[in-house]
């Protein structure tokens, strides 16, 4: 019989004057865990359970043998991660309007949509695309275990692509949210969604972040990775190895020679855009009054200085032709830039 506990590392070897570690804070790769460290002779030693774990190990005790037994799996921070998650995340699935019947519904012999969402709250609220629940209607939530239940739109944003729905069931296991800060480029992260069919739902899809804060020509940026992302998984989250939410998948790029270019919504934006829709209703942006034109640099991607032109204005203060090149100190160089900074600094207040 295995049952769980924490042993400390030589534990047999603690028999002289220990160095008192108190309060002191275990820091593994960034990331206080909760455990306490002891000095001994000038060596460090700490929990068996709750640093290996954190490093992607399972620890058990064996009282038959009498032994800890430490189970290094490269992979089982991964399974740890999609197993947490995953209890949050559903499918989302609705019949197209009729004006709106696309003409691949039309090829393919289908009158419904599909896409996937997660859970924010216990009390029914889903995260999912705007674009999933959009022209759709008779919207259904499909969990795991096979439940089904009808959903209604709560709130959307088309600009940020997010939407809130809600249904009728409590008791749920909404997402743990993670920090922009979690991440890297490089850092491994899953996505979890419900690509091409229903038969599919959770299918989880593993890479790294390519990029972070990447400009794809939409209002806000957008985290690349070269997670796989098809149809289905948009509204899914992207995860990192905690099993936190660090986006929303949203789009990919595909075509003949384009490989492994996914985009997801930034956590960041999403706590944004989510708290704007449960407050209000809608997200509060700020109407200056003018019109912004990009630089032929910024338009392909190429690093610059040139600022924004202002094409039109009936802002008394900023005028036609004026060229924007800051925002409370920050470069900006393209009009997600300045969508950008208005995210972080606008709070609905007057503008003066």
């Amino acid at each position: 019989m295995k049952k769980f506990l924490t042993v400390l590392i030589g534990l047999a070897l603690i028999c002289t004057t220990a160095l008192a570690a108190g309060d002191a804070k275990v820091i593994v790769n960034g990331k206080t865990i909760p455990a306490n460290a002891v000095m001994i002779n000038d060596r460090v030693y700490l929990p068996v359970r709750a640093l290996s774990e954190e490093l992607g190990a399972n620890v058990s005790w064996d009282e038959s043998t009498n032994s800890a037994i430490v189970d290094f799996r490269p992979d089982y921070q991964v399974i740890s991660a999609i197993e947490k998650a995953s209890k949050s995340v559903v499918a989302i699935v609705g019949n197209y309007k009729p004006e709106y019947m696309s003409q691949q519904a039309l090829n393919y012999n289908t009158s419904y949509a599909h896409g996937a969402g997660v859970i924010i709250k216990n009390n029914g609220l889903i995260l999912t695309n705007a674009h999933v629940v959009k022209n759709i209607e008779n919207i259904t939530v499909c969990f795991s275990n096979g439940d089904t239940l009808p959903a209604t739109i709560k709130a959307m944003d088309e600009k940020a692509d997010l939407a809130l729905i809600k249904i009728n069931k409590l008791g749920l296991t909404p997402v743990t949210f993670g920090s922009e800060d979690s991440i890297s480029v490089g850092s491994t992260v899953i996505a979890i969604g419900t690509p091409l069919s229903l038969n599919m739902m959770n299918s989880a899809s593993k890479g790294i972040v390519s990029g972070k804060n990447v400009n794809i020509g939409e209002y806000y940026s957008f985290t690349q990775s070269d997670v796989a992302i098809n149809g289905g998984n948009s509204g899914g989250p992207l995860i990192n190895l905690n099993g936190e939410l660090v986006g929303i998948n949203s789009s990919k790029y595909s075509g003949i020679g384009i490989e492994g270019m996914g985009f997801s919504i930034p956590v960041d934006t999403v706590l944004y855009i989510v708290n704007q829709l449960e407050e209000f209703g809608k997200v509060n942006r700020p109407d200056f009054g003018i019109t912004l034109q990009e630089s032929w640099e910024a338009r392909i991607g190429l690093p610059n200085r040139n600022g924004l032109t202002v094409k039109s204005s009936t802002n008394p203060v900023i005028k036609t032709n004026d060229i924007i090149t800051k925002i409370n100190g920050t470069n900006i160089h393209s009009i997600t830039d300045f969508n950008e900074q208005i995210r972080k600094t606008y709070t609905g207040g007057s503008l003066n």
